[in-house]
């Protein structure tokens, strides 16, 4: 839904792959990154069904860094350990590409965040109003296709078909057979990306798969780094973990005493071979937590767009009541911007995050600003709702990293 979150026994543990980037990493520090990941996995493993992960965490730029591994790829004896080559799909986290490729096309003058789908897009009257900046804090009241039935059909049952953008667009468009209940305020509609990215195309004259490899992968060096349309070449699917879909959840279109979910023939279901089409600009880059932590460390930076569209994409609404959120507070602790998130995380404070979900993968950063320390984790499960504890490995990680409290 690429949202912002065979026995395992066997795989718990298989193997823990340590490295030290640079001399200058405290010793113990990936020994105590190491335990706590090989912990986590052990206890999450049966609970939300993975078997591998993998966790990058750089203390500062340049470095030094930590790189640590656990488990296995998939479920079958002969996978691999999860290594440095070990890809997985980005979910929500690679909407921070769309929002870059609008800013820098924003930045070059070929469009504005303030500019309208009706500009744009036309072919799409309801929604002529919605400016681009809508789209990206998710204030735009349009429907999400990821949570419809239509798109639980096309899983199911044509899981290696290529969906375009207009095809995604379509099943949530409003007509007289199409009644998709439209929000207000703040709501998560991964349709917005992919407006988002149809506007992009017709700004630019380029594909948007080129335009993700122009301005962001290849920019930046993102050497471990995917973004296609469809189904991935067998040269990033060979390094792609298994990624396991087992969450019986019912959709959010489904009645609120819904008994069974329209994915529920999903569960159990190993995606990897899956074309990523469904969630294309809204989720569907594929990478390794490396190059994860290399991305935000240049996004935070400053080091991707200018300081005027670096302004518009740190800024927020509540995702409590959609209104503009100068910074979070006990009182309305979390805010969404361009593709990326803040949150008061209980006893850590504020801080910049985001868990991407897929349909069988999930990543996590979460930027420690005042420590200088960014902590990405990923995994290799939809687990089933109120399973998901994949940020108890990125607190156990930061414990383990964190500077002495001053006397």
């Amino acid at each position: 839904m690429a949202r912002a979150r065979t026995p395992l026994s066997a795989c718990i543990g298989v193997i823990g792959l340590m490295v030290g980037f640079d001399a200058g990493a405290e010793p113990g520090r990936p020994e105590k990154v190491q335990v706590a990941l090989e912990a986590w996995l052990a206890e999450r493993a049966p609970l939300e069904k993975v078997t591998g992960v993998a966790a990058y965490i750089s203390l500062g730029d340049p470095g030094p860094a930590i790189e640590a591994f656990a488990g296995t790829t998939g479920r079958s004896p002969s996978d691999k350990p999860v290594s440095q080559d070990t890809l997985f799909q980005m979910g929500s986290t690679s909407k921070s590409f769309t929002a870059a490729v609008i800013l820098k096309l924003e930045a070059g003058g070929a469009l504005s965040l303030d500019e309208t789908v009706g500009r744009w897009l036309p072919e799409y009257p309801a929604w002529r109003d919605v400016s681009i900046r809508r789209l990206l804090n998710m204030t735009s009241g349009i429907p999400n296709y990821s949570e419809t039935e239509a798109m639980s059909r096309l899983w199911v049952e044509e899981a290696q078909r290529d969906l375009s953008a207009e095809e995604l667009v379509r099943i949530v468009y409003p007509t007289s057979s199409n009644g998709l209940p439209v929000t207000t305020g703040y709501h998560y509609s991964n349709t917005n990306y992919i407006l988002a990215s149809m506007i992009a195309e017709r700004a630019s004259g380029k594909t948007f798969r080129d335009l993700v490899h122009e301005l962001v992968i290849e920019p930046l060096g993102l050497h471990s780094t995917f973004y296609e349309s469809g189904i991935y070449p067998e040269t990033v699917l060979r390094r792609l973990a298994h990624g396991y879909f087992e969450n019986p959840a019912c959709t959010d279109y489904q009645p609120k005493d819904c008994a069974v979910s329209w994915n529920l023939p999903l569960v159990g279901r190993d995606v990897r071979a899956m074309s990523s089409s469904w969630a294309q600009a809204a989720g569907g880059a594929v990478s390794n937590a490396r190059d994860v932590d290399r991305w935000m460390r240049a996004l935070f930076a400053g080091k991707v767009v200018p300081p005027k569209q670096q302004a518009e994409w740190l800024r927020m609404v509540s995702t409590r009541t959609g209104a503009p959120l100068a910074e979070v507070s006990p009182e309305d602790p979390r805010g969404f911007s361009l593709g990326l998130a803040q949150s008061i995380l209980g006893p850590m404070g504020a801080h910049w995050f985001y868990e991407g979900e897929t349909l069988g993968y999930r990543t996590l950063y979460v930027w420690f600003a005042q420590d200088d320390i960014l902590i990405t984790v990923q995994t290799n499960s939809q687990p089933a709702d109120g399973m998901d504890r994949l940020h108890k490995a990125v607190t156990a990680i930061y414990e383990a990293v964190k500077p002495p409290a001053s006397p």
